[in-house]
């Protein structure tokens, strides 16, 4: 069926095989960094593109809408599952759920058409308004929500990737088998019907995914008011026992003031100052330690460092932490609290001379921490550039502190490094 506007129609076509990778690529998550993802999407894109381009030019649009899921769907689904951070339901979904909606525009665009004179010229105008905006969407407006939602939900992507993949086949049976729509005018109605159920479905699937990364949050809100609370009780009672030590050295001064008088008296000057430098290293005893100046985080590292010591665990400490810090302090404290308590669980069983962690943060350029600790042999980073792990809670304060980094953009590794493992966050 060959319309006043098919070439029109087809020039919308090809262009839809570029946007689609547009409004694709602001939703995925590599796991390679950027120069070496780039270094092999740039030479994928020039073959695929050369390749299809080839069969449009030599045998038309027609042939290669036939075999377009086998030179374009096929190839793409596979490169980008082999460089995917994540290449579970994850992935499956994304890239079904970007394919649907490119095929539920085209689908609604030409059916419009159809309504108002079926002449292609609806169908053209329509797709190059919503394309630019498309684009647009995914990544002014897609981007940030969607990798937060990927990154703190945990569960029922496989389920949602095999419901948009169902949507993917049954969209392609129902506008292009066994002819394009335009001829079957009988199937009108159905798959408009189908259409309608699509965008329905798939608010559905985000307001499950969203409630559940909202109960994600409040479980992290509730944990955080939970390190905080008990970590300012633990500083203050660390401040009525400094204050108790205090009031006895108060008490104790005069004697020791007398003491000192009578060996002066004696002409015993040299144990007067030996007593003096006793005396003063007692007093010392009674200072707390400080690691910052913002309250509620110095209480979260205080308590926690002082649980290791006490556990028997050797704290290395290098800490430059500014006065204005570049993030809520609440927010910052909960990582501070998962990455220690990770750290104090990953080292408990080792040998004694190993339970060692260390933690250093410097200022500039930026705010940089880096958490450490020897490791065995058995602990992995995964595929997605976190590490394996069989602990549940644990798996919590490591999710927590990635959906930290992505929401305030903060680079972070994990890594393995002569038996140690690392955490490293620059904000």
């Amino acid at each position: 069926m060959n319309l006043p506007y098919q070439n029109l129609i087809d020039i919308s076509t090809v262009i839809s095989t570029f946007v689609i990778y547009f409004v694709f690529l602001p939703l995925f998550e590599p796991r390679y960094p950027q120069k070496r993802y780039f270094k092999s999407l740039i030479p994928f894109l020039t073959l695929w593109g050369g390749i299809n381009f080839s069969i449009l030019f030599l045998f038309g649009i027609k042939v290669l809408g036939q075999i377009t899921f086998f030179t374009a769907t096929i190839p793409s689904l596979l490169y980008f599952w082999i460089v995917a951070k994540d290449r579970g339901g994850r992935f499956f979904f994304t890239f079904c759920l970007v394919d649907t909606i490119m095929i539920w525009v085209m689908s609604v665009t030409g059916i419009v058409d159809i309504f108002l004179g079926n002449t292609g010229l609806y169908t053209f105008i329509s797709r190059m308004i919503l394309f630019p905006l498309m684009i647009f969407l995914a990544w002014k407006r897609g981007r940030k929500p969607y990798l937060r939602l990927l990154h703190t939900v945990s569960r029922g992507w496989g389920l949602f990737a095999a419901m948009t993949g169902l949507f993917y086949v049954s969209l392609t049976i129902m506008i292009g088998i066994p002819t394009n729509l335009r001829t079957r005018p009988e199937d009108v109605p159905a798959t408009v019907m189908v259409l309608i159920l699509l965008p329905l479905t798939y608010i559905t699937i985000f307001r499950v995914l969203n409630q559940q990364q909202q109960l994600f949050d409040a479980r992290e809100r509730q944990r955080t008011l939970e390190i905080q609370s008990s970590m300012v009780e633990q500083r203050v009672e660390e401040f009525r026992h400094m204050e108790n030590k205090i009031r006895i050295e108060r008490h104790d001064l005069r004697h020791r003031l007398q003491t000192i008088y009578t060996m002066l008296q004696n002409g015993n000057s040299q144990e007067a100052m030996n007593y003096i430098a006793d005396s003063q290293n007692i007093l010392h005893e009674t200072d707390p330690v400080h690691y910052c100046t913002n309250p509620i985080l110095d209480a979260i590292l205080a308590a926690y460092f002082q649980q290791a010591k006490d556990m028997g665990i050797q704290v290395e400490t290098h800490l430059v932490i500014p006065d204005i810090l570049p993030v809520p302090a609440t927010e910052l404290s909960t990582v501070f609290a998962n990455a220690i308590e990770n750290m104090i669980h990953a080292v408990q069983t080792l040998p004694a001379e190993d339970r060692r962690i260390v933690c250093k943060c410097v200022n500039s350029p930026l705010l940089m921490i880096e958490f450490a600790n020897p490791c065995p042999e058995t602990v992995t980073i995964g595929e997605n550039g976190l590490p394996v792990i069989n602990d549940s809670d644990h798996g919590i304060g490591t999710r927590s502190i990635t959906a930290f980094a992505e929401k305030y953009h903060a680079i972070y590794s994990f890594r393995i490094e002569d038996g140690w493992f690392k955490l490293q966050l620059a904000l």
